[in-house]
């Protein structure tokens, strides 16, 4: 039989609803390549599922995160307004302090201004006792004090001691050519003590003359000193065993007033 094998089919008679289905051909079988796409794009699939799941745990660490800040955040806040009411309730002790530092701060100034001026009214004070002494000084310039000279009642202080220059000293005609202004005792009698005799001299010159020859006073119980201040005297009791220690090691030492010059330099306390 030539032709179509299916031919007598097709002049079979048909039904309402029926009809000659051919049998289908069979699909060819897939290639290795298409196979090899799909497997890629699977691996590929895959890739994006792995990043998601990486990028899902990021964005729930960096939730976890805003979440803590949000807490630290929270009790920051907190924190503020607690110190904000603080702050409410200590202004007005702030207040009460600083209106105390004030007034510390002007009791202060007064306290300083006062220390300053008292400071001042020392130094005043320093200045003026200095001038006092100075001008007691200026008139003991011409005095000299004569110790050990007996002591007699209703004696002559002013002929004892032209007397004295002249036998004990030795100054030639002292009885008519040294002038006094006056003679006396120094301080109140006591019977078992000799008092000074302190002597002013008319003329410094002739202060000076029998002042040199007191020299010869040594080895004798008599002295002659010159007078000064008692806080002069003082301050000469203090510093003549200085002058005595550096004069027995050689150096040159001398008391000028309440000054002490060792080698030329006043020596300090």
């Amino acid at each position: 039989m030539t032709g179509n094998p299916y031919a007598y089919l097709m002049n079979t008679p048909t039904f309402p609803g029926h009809g000659f289905i051919p049998p289908s051909t069979p699909s060819p079988m897939p290639s290795s390549d298409v196979l090899s796409a799909i497997l890629d794009r699977l691996n590929a699939v895959d890739k994006k599922l792995s990043q998601l799941d990486q990028i899902q745990q990021t964005v729930s660490s960096i939730v976890s995160r805003i979440d803590k800040m949000e807490q630290r955040i929270t009790n920051f806040e907190s924190r503020i307004k607690d110190v904000e009411k603080s702050c409410d309730f200590s202004g007005s002790a702030i207040e009460n302090l600083t209106k105390k530092m004030t007034e510390y701060d002007s009791i202060l100034k007064s306290t300083n201004n006062l220390q300053s001026r008292e400071c001042s009214v020392n130094l005043k004070d320093s200045k003026l006792q200095a001038e006092i002494t100075d001008l007691k000084c200026r008139s003991m310039r011409e005095n000299l004090l004569f110790f050990q000279i007996p002591e007699e009642k209703d004696e002559q202080c002013k002929k004892k001691i032209l007397e004295f220059i002249e036998t004990k000293l030795h100054v030639q005609n002292a009885k008519s050519e040294v002038k006094l202004h006056r003679a006396h005792r120094v301080g109140r009698y006591q019977p078992n003590k000799v008092r000074p005799i302190v002597a002013k001299f008319a003329y410094y010159p002739d202060r000076e003359r029998v002042r040199k020859e007191s020299k010869q006073l040594k080895g004798t119980p008599f002295g002659i000193s010159e007078q000064y201040p008692k806080e002069v005297m003082d301050v000469r009791r203090r510093l003549i065993p200085i002058m005595k220690k550096a004069r027995a090691e050689g150096k040159e030492a001398f008391l000028k007033i309440d000054k002490l010059y060792i080698n030329k330099q006043v020596y300090v306390e």
